[in-house]
């Protein structure tokens, strides 16, 4: 089965009508869902990765998993910063401070000599000489057959396909929920994509998404079905990445993601690309709600790129419900922000 599109949005939400039609029922662990097996979603429009609707935009916690991902961790508290039930979606026990599935180690532990890196170190050797097969990195391991516990990948390769200029990624999954996991892992799986091509000089190709059993849970129809509401919407790119190899910026925001999300002194931003800049402010969102400082967030909305306003629009006005309902409570009032 095939499916294409150009964003996000046009992709999730095509999906997830054809699967509350026409899809196959099926008992999994996590409950009852409806599935379609062989799937395969292309987009041609990678930047494309960030949804527009008030449901699905959670693009802080996209962000997070993300850079949970590029910082090669598998630390639990880092990533409940920004998903707080990852624990219970992994089975993980209560005492537990690591999350064994976890695809930072896999793709990025080691530093210089992590899948990633050596994955890169081959594509520039071939660059030029043919159009290499071999760029693959592999998540799903033998040993995730017989797991001690629920925390089983369900990403297996990432494949990087250097033509004609342009880099295209081909994402393998054994499994992909449309409703919760497949908006982040297009987030994390596209950035990662555009941050290789960045490195070898070329330009973003397709992203294609294979999975062997896509499904949306019987618990989620009603979520789904609010979100299908929502209607059409306008697809809206990221801006590009800077020109260039990434790593040293990469390196910035991944230290100013832990001065931000520990309360710790920020690194110097001297040099660094607005670009950079935008994703530092964006999380910086939770800092500013958990604080109610909703004029932080409206000087937040005057400083970041327009692409993200509707977001940053989205989460002050939640705020400003917030302090509004609640006057008694600390924060910065909607009177004072204005």
């Amino acid at each position: 089965m095939l499916f294409k599109a150009d964003s996000l949005d046009d992709a999730l939400g095509d999906i997830a009508r054809r699967l509350l039609k026409k899809g196959s029922p099926i008992r999994a662990k996590k409950g009852r869902a409806r599935e379609f097996t062989g799937v395969l979603i292309e987009l041609s429009d990678p930047r494309a990765r960030l949804s527009r609707t008030e449901d699905r935009g959670v693009l802080v916690s996209f962000l997070g998993e993300t850079l949970w991902y590029l910082s090669g961790s598998d630390l639990l508290a880092q990533i409940e910063y920004y998903i707080p039930k990852y624990r219970s979606f992994i089975d993980a026990p209560p005492r537990a401070m690591r999350a064994p599935g976890a695809y930072g180690p896999r793709l990025f532990g080691g530093g210089e000599s992590s899948q990633m890196a050596n994955l890169l170190k081959t594509l520039k050797e071939k660059q030029g000489k043919s159009d290499t097969r071999q760029a693959v990195a592999q998540i799903f391991d033998r040993k995730d057959l017989r797991p001690r516990n629920g925390d089983v990948p369900c990403t297996t390769t990432l494949q990087f396909l250097p033509r004609q200029g342009r880099l295209h990624l081909a994402v393998t999954m054994r499994s992909n929920d449309i409703y919760r996991g497949f908006p982040g892992d297009v987030f994390a799986f596209t950035f990662i994509q555009e941050m290789a091509a960045r490195a070898l000089g070329l330009e973003l190709g397709n992203y294609s998404h294979f999975v062997g059993s896509l499904h949306l849970y019987d618990d989620d129809r009603a979520r789904v079905t609010d979100y299908l509401a929502e209607g059409v919407q306008t697809p809206m790119s990221m801006p590009a990445m800077p020109v260039g190899d990434p790593n040293g910026s990469l390196s910035w925001l991944l230290a100013t993601e832990e001065a931000i999300r520990c309360g710790l002194p920020e690194p110097d931003a001297s040099g660094i690309d607005e670009y950079w800049l935008d994703l530092a402010r964006l999380l910086r969102v939770k800092v500013f709600e958990k604080r109610r400082d909703l004029r932080q967030l409206v000087e937040l909305g005057k400083q970041a790129n327009p692409v993200y306003s509707a977001f940053l629009r989205g989460r002050r006005l939640r705020l400003q419900q917030k302090l509004t309902a609640q006057p008694d409570l600390p924060g910065i009032s909607p009177a004072s922000a204005a």
